[in-house]
């Protein structure tokens, strides 16, 4: 019978065997413990992002269209209206980015709408429309201060100043200056150097 060392031997488990039983253990357990996680049921951790990231730069964006353009006067009216065409989604993003903010000394509000004729001469509209709900749109704020703002239309229609679309490089904006001259808007040097064109 031959003597194996104390050191080699405990609990009738050779040394290199147990290193690596604590080397599995050591890697595999938090793999383990990861994966049961990653992959597991239920409710999904509210920490996680599962924004809509369109609805994300839009919102962005169309705060930057409020702010960095000069307006013209308002005559008696009390607010600086925010109109958003059938995206409740986006009246819940723009709101708490809008929250006490204010034009000049207007106080601005975010404004939901369903029908062109619920739209009151806003500063800012913004609208997915196509087609005849577009036109019927466009008449409702033709000839007033209204920066009208579109998303994914095949072209700039006349009386839309600003219109979203998707590129290679994802959301971008063109812009028609000449309606917004018409307007009486004058749009900002950031709003224009950064407007793309197809």
């Amino acid at each position: 019978m031959a003597v194996v060392p104390f050191a080699v031997m405990k609990s009738g488990v050779p040394a290199v065997q147990r290193g690596v039983q604590r080397a599995l253990l050591r890697v595999g357990l938090p793999i383990v413990v990861l994966a049961a996680w990653a992959f597991q049921g239920g409710v999904q951790d509210p920490k996680l992002d599962t924004t809509d990231t369109q609805l994300v730069l839009k919102s962005l964006m169309l705060g930057q269209f409020v702010k960095a353009n000069q307006w013209p006067a308002s005559e008696g009216a009390g607010t600086f209206d925010v109109a958003v065409h059938n995206k409740p989604a986006l009246v819940e993003a723009l709101a708490p980015k809008f929250a006490g903010s204010a034009i000049g000394s207007l106080p601005l509000r975010v404004l939901s709408f369903d029908k062109a004729d619920e739209a009151d001469a806003p500063r800012l509209l913004y609208t997915e429309a196509t087609g005849p709900e577009l036109d019927e749109l466009l008449r409702a704020v033709k000839g007033d201060a209204t920066l009208v703002v579109t998303a994914f239309q095949p072209t700039l229609k006349e009386g839309v100043t600003i219109n979203f679309f998707i590129s290679n490089d994802g959301l971008k904006y063109e812009i028609n200056p000449e309606e917004a001259e018409k307007r009486g808007i004058l749009l900002g040097n950031i709003i224009m150097s950064c407007a793309a064109s197809r």
